[in-house]
């Protein structure tokens, strides 16, 4: 039994995601379903108004964007975009979710002219709870969540974005010493505790633009852009001494740094490899000191 066409606009009238039809030049033509209220507020105030009348014009020019691209490829379009109830104009911003929502939208071009104009029909979903979710697990995968610091694994991921087009980059690797005495005597959690004073008082001494990432264990490592060699030296004893000026809790803890400038189009693993020797140098030359790639 087909539906009527009453009974096909009461079906759709209940979707619990909302349907906009929008104009190619920007009016709201219908409004349909919604009706899901914990996701979305009601759009049929925004019938018969423009884009740029309830949307700041930023977006307004990026939802034309997406109409006129889906009106010219003839193909459904998939997006994902923030947008804030506060935001538009003319609907009841207190019903319905609250702060910046994040949403998918597929945007269909519609066969029939609307007034003689073409039209799509933008279908909506609010993703914000799954979005937060894949966000708190990107987090997750890319943090050491003892220090709260980047992983090995960010670090991986960033060096090139990071030091390409940059014409000097320097690089910092960072031990505690004897940090295995620490844990023998004082136990784990103590120790624990030492490695996140420590990450305090180093990242006190960085510029906003650093990336200080826990590396494994007691090991750090410290990427600086637009720095060179001086300065680079000037910062690595500048966290040595800081480092050992700290309040024994329980004990004096130093730190041993080997340091060295990147070259451009080198390697991640190649500087890696260089100044792990410049570290092992300040290590066999007795600790609490700065080895440098250029030093005697």
């Amino acid at each position: 039994m087909a539906l009527s066409v009453a009974q096909l606009y009461e079906v759709m009238t209940q979707l619990p995601d909302p349907v906009f039809i929008l104009s190619e030049d920007g009016h709201y033509i219908e409004y349909i379903g919604g009706v899901e209220q914990q996701s979305y507020q009601d759009g049929n105030p925004l019938i018969g108004k423009r884009l740029f009348d309830v949307l700041p014009a930023d977006k307004a020019f990026w939802v034309m964007e997406q109409v006129a691209r889906a009106l010219a490829g003839g193909q459904v379009q998939v997006v994902e975009y923030d947008l804030s109830p506060a935001e538009v104009e003319g609907i009841d911003a207190e019903a319905g979710p609250q702060g910046m929502q994040r949403f998918e939208g597929k945007i269909a071009p519609l066969p029939s002219l609307y007034d003689g104009k073409r039209a799509v029909a933008w279908m909506t979903r609010n993703i914000t709870r799954q979005h937060e979710l894949q966000l708190r697990l990107k987090r997750l995968g890319e943090t050491d969540q003892l220090t709260g610091l980047y992983n090995r694994h960010f670090f991986f991921d960033q060096y090139h974005q990071r030091v390409q087009g940059q014409p000097l980059t320097g690089l910092i690797m960072l031990d505690l010493d004897h940090f295995k005495q620490i844990n023998d005597r004082y136990g784990h959690q103590t120790g624990d505790r030492v490695l996140c004073r420590v990450c305090d008082c180093v990242s006190a001494q960085l510029r906003g633009e650093d990336l200080f990432v826990r590396s494994g264990g007691e090991e750090f490592l410290i990427l600086l852009p637009q720095i060179d060699e001086g300065i680079l030296l000037k910062v690595a004893e500048r966290i040595r001494a800081a480092v050992a000026a700290m309040t024994p809790d329980p004990a004096p803890v130093t730190v041993s740094l080997g340091t060295t400038l990147i070259r451009p189009g080198e390697e991640l693993s190649v500087v890696l490899a260089r100044a792990d020797e410049w570290l092992y140098r300040a290590k066999r030359g007795g600790r609490n000191q700065v080895a440098h790639d250029g030093d005697p």
